[in-house]
This record gives C-alpha cells, sequence and structure tokens, in this order.
C-alpha cells in the first residue's frame, strides 16, 4: 500500500533559479516544477501545497501560524504518513523550532531545503528532498518531532543549527548529534526525544529581542529595549553565561519593569549555570530576576520565550529541563 506524504513548500534555495546577473532569486519554483526533477519511489503517494514562494529571511509569525494551520489541517487525514516542509536554509531552524513548540502528532513533520539551487553543479536538492520524503513516510519516524532531514542526517529542531553558511553539509547539532541518518534509502533511527512542550498559537505575539555580550559591550541596547517597553530580552553571555558589568544596570531596570530577560550563552555546547560570584556573573544576573535559559540556542530560547509569554506559561524552570 502506497505511504501518502504531503509536500508544503514555502520557497528558499530549494526553489531559487538564476536571473540574467547570474544571482539566486528565491522560491521562484514551485513545487511541481521541483518534484519533475527527482528520482522519487513510486510506493509514496505525494500531495503538493504551495504556500509560499519567498525567501527564509522573509518569513513572519502571520506566516508560521499559517503554516502550523495548514498541517494541522493535513493531520485531519489519518492516511497521511508525514509532511514534508521545504524552506529556505536562513531562517530553517527557527521556523522548525516553532512548530516543534506548537503542533502534536504523533507523525514525522520534516523540514528541508538545499544549499545549492536545483540547477547548480552538485546541487543537494534532490537527495535533501528526497530523503526528507523517505523519513516522512517511514512507520520508525513516528514520535520523533519536527526534524531537520538534511545532507542524509536527521536532527532534532530543538538542536538542529545552520553550521556553514554554504557547504551541502551544512546543518549539525553540536553536542547532541542526530537522531538518524538515510544509508541507501533505509531510515535508520537510533534515539527520540523524551520532553515535548506544546503551546497554543496566537494571533499577536509579545516582542522578544537578543541581545550579545562581549568585552566592553555597552548598555545602548538594552536602554533602547528597555525604553522601547519590551517584553522579553534573550542574553547571549559568555561561558557559564557572565555579560559585561557595563550591561548591569540596564538589565536590573529591565527585570525591575517587568521585562522577562533569559540568560543564554553564545558556546556551542553545554548550559548556562550561577556558578561563579561575582558581578556581572551568572550567579549575580540570577539574584538580579534573569532566568537561566539553560542549554538554549538564543534563537531557539526567544521562540520558547514569546509563546510562553503568550501563553501565560510561568513555568521559566523549564529552560533548565
Amino acid at each position: 500500500m502506497k505511504k501518502k506524504v504531503v509536500l508544503i513548500t514555502t520557497g528558499g534555495t530549494i526553489a531559487s533559479t538564476r536571473n540574467d546577473k547570474n544571482k539566486l532569486e528565491s522560491g521562484k519554483l514551485d513545487g511541481q516544477a521541483i518534484l519533475s526533477m527527482c528520482q522519487l519511489e513510486n510506493d509514496i503517494d505525494i500531495e503538493l501545497i504551495d504556500l509560499y514562494q519567498i525567501p527564509s529571511m522573509h518569513m513572519t509569525f502571520e506566516n508560521l501560524n499559517h503554516l502550523n494551520k495548514t498541517i494541522t489541517k493535513v493531520f485531519q487525514d489519518p492516511s497521511v504518513s508525514g509532511i514534508v516542509v521545504t524552506h529556505g536554509t536562513d531562517s530553517l531552524e527557527e521556523t522548525a523550532y516553532f512548530l516543534e513548540l506548537t503542533l502534536h502528532d504523533e507523525r514525522p513533520v520534516i523540514v528541508t531545503g538545499s544549499q545549492k539551487s536545483p540547477g547548480d553543479i552538485g546541487t543537494d536538492v534532490y537527495s535533501n528532498l528526497r530523503n526528507s520524503l523517505l523519513v516522512a513516510s517511514s512507520d520508525e519516524a513516528k514520535n520523533i518531532g519536527i526534524c531537520v532531514v538534511f545532507n542524509e542526517k536527521i536532527l532534532h529542531s530543538k538542536y538542529v543549527k545552520k553550521t556553514h553558511s554554504s557547504s551541502i553539509n551544512g546543518f549539525g547539532a553540536i553536542g547532541y548529534g542526530m537522531l538518524g541518518f538515510i544509508d541507501n534509502d533505509e531510515v535508520v533511527i537510533y534515539q527520540k526525544p523524551t520532553h515535548k512542550e506544546v503551546y497554543t498559537i496566537k494571533e499577536n505575539y509579545p516582542t522578544v529581542e537578543i541581545v550579545f555580550a562581549y568585552l566592553g559591550a555597552s548598555s545602548i541596547i538594552l536602554d533602547a529595549l528597555y525604553e522601547a517597553d519590551i517584553d522579553g530580552v534573550i542574553l547571549v553571555g559568555a561561558g557559564r553565561g557572565q555579560v559585561a558589568p557595563q550591561m548591569m544596570g540596564a538589565i536590573e531596570k529591565l527585570c525591575q519593569k517587568g521585562s522577562k530577560v533569559v540568560l543564554t550563552t553564545s558556546t556551542e555546547e553545554g548550559r548556562v549555570f550561577p556558578t561563579y560570584d561575582y558581578y556581572s556573573s551568572a550567579n549575580n544576573l540570577k539574584d538580579t530576576g534573569v532566568i537561566m535559559g539553560g542549554d538554549f540556542d538564543p534563537k531557539k530560547a526567544r521562540l520558547k520565550l514569546l509563546l510562553m509569554l503568550a501563553n501565560g506559561d510561568t513555568n521559566y524552570a523549564s529552560f533548565m529541563q
């Protein structure tokens, strides 16, 4: 019996063509044009939904809500084995994690894209799309959450990250590894996530911005966010979560005003923790009212915080889970 997989396209490099300046224009191809160039299995029945044809950095929360609703509607059909979403790579990891936080179904949703256009020599369009369709149709892929399939790797959305700006080996999960891989069309999955959070999508979301700490960083950006009545701030500290001392006054004011401030780390592995006890350390920040952000990547922490704020969830200790 054929497996049914729904392919939802949103644009990006995987749907790009070159213009007369020899520059890529994202999202010019529709799904049928991409599929027509792929060697796909006959035992997979593919239903196509062309949702957007945009560069991934043009994606908005309105677009993400629409994508969520589209997937939810598709999953009302019990004959659907899984879903593949094609997406530009620049914000692919954020869309994937947004879906992880707002969808709940045992069937797989795979987000994929490409680093090269369909017409480039050595393009990764067809292998990534083919492998994604195989994973989405696999019974082994149930309950793996929202994943990214790229360069034969199956990566969970919470930890996946674009690690190279142009290489076809462009995505990884440093320190956490793969959930599985695809080998000669065989889907191999050897671990699955143990924790799942689901939030309700909203028509409007609070404003959460990201601010990096670095040697000699001033409070200029944080002061501006304080004046703008920001809802939340993701701090990107050094190491275990330290920031420059010049930032502390503005951070204290933000916390006193009621803005939620979450501390993350700029390191690729490990989590923030109040290990040290000095001015502008993670421990000092915690005492000020800053939320410890565990091992979250700053962009993923932003998505989680804005969904928590939108849903009235105050379980900030969940960042450390």
